[in-house]
């Protein structure tokens, strides 16, 4: 009689006993070892999302600075190229136009002179160079008028000087405008601005214009006619009965003092920039007959 085959020892499956039941076999649940290790993948998973997160997040909090960064730069080259002293008028429809040259060859409505690096104090008369105050690589005028008279940028080592023209090359004969010019200060860096001159010509009047006396707030002593209208405004003035055909021509001269009480060292490499404004404010035509 045949001997009765003992049951197969149950098979094991990556070394876990599995026991043969009445469905297929049987898997024991998960030691308590085992599901630890399930939890550390789902939580490594999950820290490597929040890191992915966290790096996209520092990316772009990256390239947002260097954009800010950048947008910063351009807009200081910008400036600095545009130089010290700009001329800028508003668009009109009556034809009104700026140009540094008397024959308003290339009529524009902006203009800007080159800065002035390095300028030291001078005073007034110097400018002329009459005796070589200035040196030989400066200009020599016989007279201030004679100074009005150079059209364009004519700077010396230590002043800038400009002369430009505003022109009414309305189309219609009959028009007739009025404008508003305004020298601002836009910017100024370790008190220049308290030792700057202004000295503005228009149609060869001069007028110097100078920041009060920091003591009483009075006009100051030494090459100045006016004080600024208001800390930031040098002047504003309003031309009426502006024809066609006509030209105002204006000249700026910009230097430091050297006769001001607030001349001194404390503004060593400071700087100051200005810019003349123009807007027409009123046009209609001419009375005829």
């Amino acid at each position: 009689m045949a001997k009765k085959k003992k049951d197969a020892a149950p098979e094991t499956q990556n070394g876990t006993v599995a026991s043969q039941g009445d469905k297929g076999p049987y898997i024991p649940a998960l030691s308590m070892e085992d599901q630890s290790k399930k939890y550390d993948v789902n939580t490594t998973a999950e820290k490597v999302r929040k890191r992915d997160w966290l790096i996209r997040i520092i990316a772009l909090i990256l390239l947002i600075l260097l954009l800010i960064i950048g947008i910063g730069y351009c807009s200081i080259t910008i400036l600095n190229k545009a130089g010290r002293f700009t001329v800028s008028l508003v668009p009109n429809e009556y034809g009104i136009q700026l140009s540094e040259t008397e024959d308003f060859d290339k009529p524009t409505l902006h203009l800007s002179a080159a800065p002035v690096e390095d300028m030291n104090n001078i005073t007034k008369d110097w400018i002329l160079n009459k005796n070589g105050e200035l040196g030989e690589g400066d200009p020599v005028y016989e007279s201030f008028t004679a100074l009005d008279k150079v059209w364009g940028e004519h700077n010396g080592k230590n002043y800038l000087a400009y002369t430009f023209g505003v022109r009414n090359a309305s189309a219609d004969a009959q028009d007739v405008v009025s404008y508003r010019a305004t020298l601002n200060l836009e910017y100024e860096y370790k008190g220049a601005d308290e030792a700057v001159r202004v000295m503005v010509y228009r149609n060869g009047e001069p007028t110097v214009y100078a920041k009060p006396r920091t003591s009483d707030g009075k006009l100051e002593r030494f090459a100045a006619d006016k004080n600024f209208l208001e800390d930031d405004i040098v002047f504003e003035d309003i031309r009426s009965d502006f024809k066609v055909g006509e030209t105002d021509r204006y000249t700026v001269v910009i230097w430091l003092e050297g006769e001001d009480p607030e001349c001194v060292n404390a503004i060593m490499g400071g700087e100051a920039k200005f810019s003349m404004n123009f807007e027409v404010i009123g046009g209609g035509k001419t009375q005829v007959g």
